[in-house]
């Protein structure tokens, strides 16, 4: 299976789940399905990394994109908190597929460059988590809108305030480390999906840091990793309900015969048809499931 072909599925994948999120009375099943899109398309994006002729237009590319929606997602709130609707767009994979391929450029200068590989990943990190730190101090202390702050993210290139968080920008990083040893692959997205699998069961991390007595630590580690943490001191071990009606991410372990099958190549299809495709996409189905029948 190409690259190419995977995007198709990905794409068919993220169609049902915004048909799932946006659309009343949809069958909690349509995003259960969504949960491959995202794997398939950072996969993608590992390969195109690697196969690419220039990486920094790439990444420029995606930085563009991810900036663009953000505007284009800040502009749609603020209309719709004017117009009295409730649910708003805060939707931008491109942000978080950009932190993710930013990050694999980062870790491949360290490695072409050896010598600037500390300077270079303490300025990256250290930045990382000083912007999370501020970005979590202006929404609960200062409650900038959280749109506004989405915006900040993307034109940051923030790797913890993103959609899907930290949590899927290490995904992407490990795609590309894996993509072509699929042993490698398959223990290592097992590994993620297990963090995933048993906060969804058993709510460890959430019991975790709520034992450490500071809510605002909960919301702050929910905020940079993506792991639903709020309340998971409060309901039982293995809630099936829950996993299957509000903690779903651990359905992504579907993705994984997907990304074992496809070889690499690259397949024929437009270049920039999917950085078109996915916000006609999410702004179709938010319009005509908040706007039209809401």
């Amino acid at each position: 299976m190409s690259v190419t072909m995977l995007k198709r599925i990905a794409l068919v994948a993220m169609v049902i789940n915004y048909v799932g999120a946006f659309i009343p009375g949809t069958p909690v099943w349509f995003q259960w399905i969504g949960r491959l899109s995202a794997p398939l398309f950072f996969y993608a994006m590992a390969w195109s990394m690697d196969r690419t002729r220039d990486r920094k237009r790439y990444l420029m590319g995606l930085y563009l994109c991810s900036v663009l929606m953000a505007l284009a997602n800040l502009g749609l709130s603020f209309a719709a908190s004017k117009l009295g609707f409730s649910t708003v767009v805060t939707n931008n994979m491109f942000a978080t597929l950009f932190a993710g391929a930013f990050f694999i450029w980062v870790l491949e200068y360290g490695r072409e460059y050896p010598k600037k590989r500390l300077k270079l990943w303490l300025i990256y990190g250290g930045w990382q988590v000083v912007f999370a730190l501020a970005w979590a101090a202006l929404y609960e202390l200062v409650e900038v809108p959280y749109e506004l702050l989405n915006l900040l993210s993307a034109v940051c290139g923030s790797a913890f305030i993103c959609e899907g968080a930290f949590f899927y920008v290490l995904m992407g990083v490990l795609f590309y480390y894996t993509k072509e040893d699929r042993k490698r692959l398959t223990i290592w997205y097992v590994v993620l999906w297990l963090v995933f699998f048993v906060n969804a069961a058993f709510g460890v991390w959430g019991k975790l840091f709520m034992l450490i007595g500071s809510d605002v630590l909960v919301v702050f580690m929910e905020i940079i990793s993506g792991l639903v943490l709020w309340g998971a001191s409060y309901r039982p071990m293995f809630d099936l309900m829950h996993m299957l009606y509000s903690d779903f991410q651990w359905m992504m372990i579907g993705a994984l015969p997907l990304l074992l099958l496809c070889n690499g190549e690259r397949g024929r299809g437009r270049k920039y048809f999917y950085y078109v495709i996915y916000p006609g996409v999410v702004y179709f189905f938010w319009f005509l499931g908040v706007v039209v029948l809401g």
